[in-house]
Parts: C-alpha cells; sequence; structure tokens
C-alpha cells in the first residue's frame, strides 16, 4: 500500500510538473508571437505544441536532481550539470521551435519569425526553475520518507520491548507453577495431581493467549482466576480469592500476562507468608476516559525483604509504558495491612 501510495504521489507530481513548466512557457510564448503582431489565437496555436514539449523537458530535470541530491552533491557540480543541461534543453527548444514553424507557415500566415535568442534565454531560464521545483519536491519527499521510517522504527522498538519484558514474564511463571506441584507431591500426590491437570489446561490457555499480541482484560482476568484456582489448592482455606469487573473495563484490550506476576507477587508475599493467609482482590473499574485496576492482598508488616519492587513489578510497569505508549502507570503502595497495585491506562 505505501509503495502503491508513492507511485500515486510521483504520478501526480509529474503531472503537475508538466502543467506547471508547460503553462509558463506557453504564456511566454504566446506574449512574444502577439508582440510580434499575430493574433492571439494564431500565437496560441503556434506556442502550445512547443510549450507541451517543454513540459516534458522540465519533467526530465527530475532525473538530474535526483541523481545529485543537494545534501550528498557538491555545489559546483550541480551548478555545473544543471547550467550545462539548461542550455542543452533551451536549444533542444529552440529546434523544436523551428521545426514547429516551419511546417505551421506552409497552412498559416506568420506576421514575425519569434527571436530566438529570446527563446533561449526563456527555456534556460524555465528549465532552472524547473530543476528548483524538483529539488523542493525531492526535499518533501526525504522528510516524509524520514518521518515515516522513525515511526517504524518507533514501532519496532515498541514491539522489541514488550516482547523482552514478556520473555521474562514466561519462564517466571513457569518456574513458580512447577515449584507448586513439586511441593505437594510428596504430602498431597492427589491433589497434586489435581492441580497438573489445571495446569495443563491452564498453560493450554496460556500458550493460545501469550502468543498473541494482545487481548482483551476479560480473557486476562480468566487467565488470573484458572491460577488463583489452582493455588487454592495448595494453600487451602488459606487462600480466598474476590474478582470483579466492570462491564465496561472487560473490552479493554492489554498485553497477555500483565496481570499474573501481580498476583502471583500477592500469592507468593501476601498469602504465603502468612499463618492465617488471607483474600487476593483483584477489580476493575471504567468511566469515559480511564480503566483503573487494583490488584491487593495482605501484607504482613514484620516480614523480611522490604517493600521494595521486584522484577515483576518492574516488567509490567515497563510493559504497559510501552504498550500505551507511556499513559499507562502503575504505582504500588502499602496502607493498613495491605499491599495495593494500582494500574490506570486510557480506554
Amino acid at each position: 500500500m505505501a509503495e502503491e501510495s508513492t507511485i500515486a504521489t510521483r504520478g501526480g507530481i509529474a503531472l503537475y510538473g508538466i502543467a506547471a513548466v508547460g503553462s509558463a512557457a506557453l504564456v511566454a510564448s504566446v506574449f512574444l508571437l502577439w508582440r510580434g503582431g499575430n493574433t492571439t489565437g494564431l500565437a496560441f496555436a503556434a506556442a502550445l505544441p512547443p510549450a507541451i514539449v517543454f513540459g516534458f523537458i522540465g519533467l526530465a530535470a527530475r532525473y538530474p536532481c535526483r541523481t545529485m541530491p543537494l545534501r550528498r552533491s557538491g555545489t559546483t557540480r550541480i551548478a555545473a550539470t544543471h547550467i550545462a543541461s539548461a542550455i542543452a534543453a533551451g536549444g533542444f527548444w529552440i529546434l523544436i521551435w523551428q521545426s514547429w514553424l516551419r511546417a505551421l507557415k506552409r497552412t498559416a500566415s506568420l506576421t514575425l519569425t519569434p527571436d530566438y535568442t529570446l527563446l533561449l534565454g526563456l527555456g534556460i531560464l524555465l528549465y532552472l526553475m524547473a530543476v528548483a521545483m524538483h529539488y523542493l519536491v525531492l526535499e518533501v519527499e526525504a522528510a516524509r520518507e524520514a518521518e515515516d521510517a522513525a515511526l517504524r522504527y518507533q514501532v519496532l522498538a515498541r514491539e522489541a520491548e514488550l516482547k523482552a519484558f514478556k520473555a521474562q514474564i514466561d519462564p517466571h511463571f513457569l518456574f513458580n507453577s512447577l515449584n507448586a506441584v513439586a511441593s505437594l507431591c510428596g504430602s498431597r500426590p492427589r491433589d497434586a495431581r489435581q492441580m497438573s491437570q489445571l495446569l495443563a489446561d491452564f498453560f493450554r490457555q496460556t500458550l493460545r493467549l501469550g502468543g498473541l499480541d494482545r487481548v482483551t482484560l476479560s480473557q486476562e482476568i480468566d487467565l488470573v482466576a484458572r491460577y488463583l484456582a489452582i493455588e487454592k489448592i495448595r494453600f487451602g482455606d488459606r487462600l480466598i480469592f474476590d474478582i470483579g469487573v466492570d462491564e465496561g473495563a472487560g473490552s479493554l484490550i492489554v498485553p497477555p500476562l500483565i496481570l499474573q506476576p501481580l498476583v502471583e507477587n500477592a500469592v507468593r508475599h501476601g498469602i504465603a507468608s502468612m499463618l492465617e493467609g488471607g483474600t487476593v482482590r483483584v477489580r476493575a473499574m471504567s468511566d469515559d476516559r480511564t480503566v483503573k485496576i487494583v490488584v491487593e492482598n495482605p501484607a504482613d508488616a514484620d516480614r523480611s525483604g522490604g517493600t521494595g519492587e521486584g522484577i515483576g513489578l518492574a516488567n509490567v510497569r515497563g510493559r504497559l509504558s510501552a504498550f500505551f505508549g507511556g499513559r499507562g502507570t502503575l504505582r504500588a503502595e502499602e496502607s493498613e495491612g495491605w499491599y495495593r497495585v494500582h494500574i490506570e491506562v486510557p480506554r
């Protein structure tokens, strides 16, 4: 599509160039012939074919302009080449004039042959004007291509950043899940078998959605619910989870596995570190402009390791920023015995 658009644009520029240069040549030639005592109609008929030919001569000036870009060619070389080309173009135009007027005199009475010296000067001037026009068009095209290239590089960089973050998250989640199964194999083999089956279904869904560049928030919440159901087998009554999503928030497009590290942290640092366990809550609320997501879990104030952010939160923040072009934010806080992660993204 981009190539077709470029071809169409260049075709329009070519037609415009022929029309502009040819019209200028026509007006100037008619004026010269009219001053020589010819009628306006006869002057127009005499000047039209050479003007059309000169329009194509002016179009041909595009090729030396392209071979000698302003930014990569010496000034002396550019000036010498185009001056020589202008003289050659003017001389060729005079030959066209002479041939056409000889043919025209056989059928019409011209009272005066035009001043070929003036026509030569006119041809040189118009050719140089065509050169200036072509250089202007080429600079505009170069600026547009540079802008398009910068946009493509920005998109590629964002995609690479998203893939890098996702590549860090996927193994992290896999290792945690396998460790959970291993911890149940000795003491609760039946639960381990059930958990393995649930994990197989979960990983099948994860692989299906994880291969996509984007999913809906509803699909992401469904994965979170499956994960918490699996962890429920391991923790039993110590883990309660509560998920609520507004109807308007479910259709939000997000990167896959964006909430998974947050819920893993809630289970590992919140539920697992407290003897009595607790509740993991996931809420998604929307208004006309934004969607707000909150993941919270009980926090043990006496736990070791502090409240710093690990790789999970850092990756989620980076993926949000890359995916939403810097407009997705993540904020973590701890207050009144709860650890909360707030996400806010545009609709």
